[in-house]
């Protein structure tokens, strides 16, 4: 998951992934949390500037960059 990809919440609200925080320091690791700018409806637990696990969204589009 990086910068710019389209995501989906579990009831179908999607937005675009704006920041990315890995888990450890080291470059190659997993992601841990992402902040994200909702497309429309936003999901009623989500309130501005709230970095969440990834694993709670799916990829539905990924960046091309």
């Amino acid at each position: 998951m990086k910068v710019g990809d389209l995501i989906e919440a579990h009831r179908g609200e999607r937005g675009i992934v704006t920041e990315v925080e890995m888990m450890y320091s080291h470059p190659q690791s997993p992601v841990g949390r992402v902040a994200v700018e909702w497309i429309g409806a936003a999901p009623n637990w989500w309130r501005r500037g709230l970095l969440f696990t990834a694993f709670s969204v799916k990829v539905v589009s990924r960046a091309n960059w």
